[in-house]
């Protein structure tokens, strides 16, 4: 018998591990568990009383952990015998993925074998109380972790020591004036610590952040000349630019938090359908920086909180910061700093979509590698409802994407449309659950109370899986062909073909490129260090 599923759970990835290495945990948590007490690391016996069909057995066994990854996954062996009612051995491969600082995605699979008795019953009978006892597992075990997760501290993305010290380098003497253009805004943010799990990453302060330019702009490799910053469109006072990031910095409307070598950059207001403020354009390119920077970060997911991924500019605001001509000039100019920061990022990037996806935050998803959206996302640029022309960039990445006739209907219409639409012409890439069916109850699930199985579709889950896939890869690897594929999607003038040869040229003289060939001799999998 062979058996998936999974089990969302609203505790960090720490607390759940804990629990599920907690011999009281697990007691309390498997269905008629009498006893389970540890007799080596990692090893326990166990005295359980279960119910298939007509047939009622205590089993008596043991159980072990293998193939540990902490906090990660491991292996859970089960053997017991019933007497005359046969023998069980069940092997559990159990993985946690961490989709948010206080949410984990429990993943399992079962392959069992049962003889004696048991086996008599059938495949049906025996693969519905499996299915039974597993939900039972899980509720129970739920129940414990939610106990365990409200003594929890984590509440936020960026931990508090993480969030000071981001606010102390941010706080720093700035210059005159800043061009928004420029994807820190300039020294406003020379540096931008973010925070990990438990580590606080710091950029060198007299590192230099590199100018947003050519849309998929990889860093340059040493010895190669970066490409000059384009001349600035307008110019931001440098105190009312550090005044609207620390309001982004101070009130969280932007939240970072790293995991697995992936950073999650949260839009984080989900009263307001997580519209961008003008602070947020300003704030999202000091940050965007700061995680290119980041040696720990090999993928970004970029997202939004509550129900929605962003319903674009927040439009409340316009009276104030895009009254005139030259506002909305200097507005324009700040959204496509933030977006151009994004496309530049040398390293991978998801943009994951629920609720509205709208206006400028279609800009922002656009901006990103990939797009995984849940069947609840919905699309739209209303620009023709606004009297307002959607920036040449912009415009471009949604050519690119869905052809011509496709972006004349979503330009000129102004009509929302949804994931299966946007799946169909190339708006995204992937919707989560499209088209897994929920697997219906047999008769002896019915019987026994067994829940029915749910198609799984959150896109938060699929796009983890995706980008943690990535980081695997060589970082060099990966920023070159990002390079080459967005300045060829641009056109005539937006590939540097100096550049980059450069770039193939340094990768080919790293160390990677060296791992790369040594563990394909070797059988097994490379460990890249981007350098």
């Amino acid at each position: 018998m062979e058996m998936v599923g999974e089990a969302r759970l609203e505790a960090a990835r720490e607390v759940v591990w804990d629990a599920l290495n907690d011999p009281a945990v697990l007691q309390a948590s498997i269905p008629g568990c009498e006893s389970l007490e540890s007799t080596a690391e990692n090893e326990f016996t166990a005295t359980v009383v279960s119910k298939v069909g007509p047939i009622k057995a205590r089993f008596a066994g043991k159980v072990s952990l293998s193939n540990i990854a902490p906090p990660r996954s491991y292996t859970l062996t089960g053997e017991g015998s019933g007497g005359a009612a046969g023998f069980a051995r069940a092997d559990i491969e159990v993985s946690l993925d961490a989709l948010e600082p206080t949410v984990t995605l429990l993943r399992y699979g079962v392959k069992a074998n049962v003889g004696g008795k048991l086996a008599q019953l059938g495949s049906r009978m025996i693969d519905a109380a499996a299915r039974k006892s597993a939900d039972d597992f899980f509720e129970l075990f739920r129940k414990q972790v939610d106990g365990r997760a409200s003594d929890s501290t984590l509440s936020s993305g960026v931990q508090p020591a993480g969030m000071q010290a981001f606010m102390q380098q941010l706080s720093a003497p700035v210059g005159e004036a800043a061009t928004v253009e420029a994807p820190a805004v300039a020294s406003v943010a020379a540096t931008a610590p973010v925070a990990t799990e438990g580590v606080t990453a710091k950029a060198s302060t007299s590192e230099a952040v590199p100018a947003a330019s050519e849309p998929g702009r990889a860093p340059a490799p040493r010895d190669v000349p970066a490409q000059p910053a384009p001349t600035p469109v307008s110019q931001v006072p440098a105190a009312e630019a550090q005044a609207a990031v620390m309001d982004v910095l101070t009130s969280e409307k932007i939240k970072v938090w790293i995991s697995d070598q992936v950073a999650v950059v949260t839009l984080n207001r989900p009263g307001s359908r997580n519209a961008m403020t003008y602070g947020m354009w300003l704030a999202m390119p000091s940050i965007v920086a700061a995680l290119d920077r980041n040696p720990e970060v090999r993928a970004v997911i970029i997202t939004g909180a509550g129900a929605d991924f962003c319903a674009g500019a927040d439009i409340p605001e316009f009276e104030k910061v895009r009254a005139d001509v030259a506002q909305a000039t200097t507005y324009e100019v700040a959204v496509d700093a933030c977006c151009d920061a994004i496309a530049n990022i040398s390293k991978p990037t998801v943009a994951v979509l629920r609720g509205y996806c709208l206006g400028g935050g279609a800009h922002l998803a656009m901006s990103c590698d990939f797009r995984f959206a849940g069947q609840d996302a919905m699309m739209g640029i209303p620009a023709a409802r606004l009297s307002i022309i959607y920036g040449v960039k912009g415009t471009r990445k949604l050519l690119s994407l869905v052809g011509l006739a496709e972006a004349k209907k979503i330009l000129y219409g102004g009509q929302r449309f949804d994931a299966t639409h946007a799946l169909r012409i190339g708006f995204v890439d992937q919707v989560a659950g499209l088209g897994v069916v929920a697997s219906g109850r047999s008769l002896w699930e019915r019987l026994i109370g067994a829940k029915q199985q749910v198609a799984r579709s959150d896109p938060m889950a699929e796009a983890r899986t995706f980008a943690t896939s990535l980081a695997g890869n060589a970082p060099l690897s990966m920023a070159g062909a990002k390079y080459l594929l967005n300045g060829m999607a641009m056109g005539t003038g937006a590939l540097d073909l100096v550049r980059s040869e450069a770039l193939i040229a340094a990768a080919a003289a790293s160390d990677d490129y060296r791992e790369g060939r040594a563990a394909f001799r070797e059988k097994r999998a490379p460990k890249f260090q981007g350098s």
